[in-house]
């Protein structure tokens, strides 16, 4: 006999997102703009900062933590 509570059956399992159907819905629920051209200038905005050296790096690093202590 089955309990009164039970959740019914369904036969069909459903088969798992895959990352990037996680990726578009995160997307979706953010509202964030999912158009070519914003990815387009996303990517031109990252393709073209300069290149940082060693010791740019360490000064940055050094800035960064003496704003989080003060």
């Amino acid at each position: 006999m089955r309990p009164i509570f039970a959740m019914p059956r369904t036969d069909k399992q459903e088969e798992p997102k895959s990352q990037i159907d996680k990726f578009r819905d995160a997307a979706r629920k953010l509202k964030v703009d999912q158009s070519d051209a914003a990815f387009e200038a996303s990517v031109n905005k990252i393709a073209h900062t300069p290149k940082l050296t060693a010791e740019q790096i360490k000064e940055l690093v050094r800035r960064k933590r003496e704003q989080t202590k003060g």
